[in-house]
């Protein structure tokens, strides 16, 4: 039976939302119990090396979808946020090393260590699909797979910096901002993405993509926890119970 793209859409969202990524036992031990030093400064440095390159990943969506005009003008509203509307010291990476000055670390010290393989892996799988002839799957990855988990991942991330490093509003404005621009962001994304879900093949690429970068930012999450907390990621069936104390 034919699904409408809005139907579609909505519950695309349902899964998105209860997707693992979501609940990802790094999220909500960082939530609940932050970090020690070492810990949060290595989560500084090394989700810097995601943030500064995910603006890319529109930027080659719109050089993909060279006969959508406006597909390419709702992207680069989006685009145009990322950059602090053409400000130098208000686009993201830019609000990003504030928060990292703000934690004492230079750029010597955020340049140094290697990348983790996980996330070396995130910005792959997005290269490869913003770039990805079928403009669909690049779709998925850039709306309902960022746009909607955002905030709430962002969310848990500033509960977990004001535990771990008492940091205020204006160190944390790179993810405090994420959480109220990116509602506003999964509006345009929802309604550019809505023409490409108007059949089953368009559903079901457009799906494709989401859940391939879903399942990226899962693995890139497994790297932080191994990373920030020095041992193995738990099992869900552990998480929860460690949860519940």
């Amino acid at each position: 039976m034919r699904v409408e793209a809005r139907e579609y859409l909505e519950r695309l969202k349902r899964e998105v939302i209860s997707h693992p990524a979501l609940t990802h036992p790094f999220l909500e031990r960082f939530r609940e119990e932050g970090a020690d030093g070492e810990g949060v400064r290595t989560f500084a440095i090394q989700y810097y090396r995601h943030v500064r390159v995910s603006r890319l990943y529109l930027a080659a969506l719109i050089s993909n979808c060279d006969r959508d005009e406006g597909l390419q003008l709702a992207l680069a509203s989006i685009l145009f946020d990322e950059y602090g509307g053409l400000n130098p010291e208000e686009t993201h990476p830019a609000l990003y090393r504030r928060f990292l000055r703000a934690l004492g670390i230079g750029e010597e010290e955020w340049e140094a260590p290697p990348t983790l393989p996980e996330i070396e892996a995130y910005i792959a799988v997005h290269n490869r699909l913003c770039r990805h002839p079928d403009v669909r799957l690049g779709l998925g990855a850039m709306g309902p797979a960022s746009e909607w988990p955002v905030p709430p991942i962002y969310a848990k991330l500033c509960d977990g910096l004001r535990r771990a490093a008492g940091l205020d509003d204006a160190a944390l404005e790179i993810f405090i901002s994420h959480v109220t621009m990116d509602v506003e962001h999964a509006r345009i994304m929802m309604e550019a993405t809505a023409p490409y879900v108007a059949d089953e093949e368009g559903q079901r690429r457009v799906r494709e993509g989401t859940l391939r970068s879903l399942d990226a930012r899962r693995v890139m999450l497994d790297g932080l926890y191994r990373a920030v907390y020095r041992e193995p990621v738990p099992l869900a069936g552990e998480s929860a119970r460690a949860a519940r104390g």
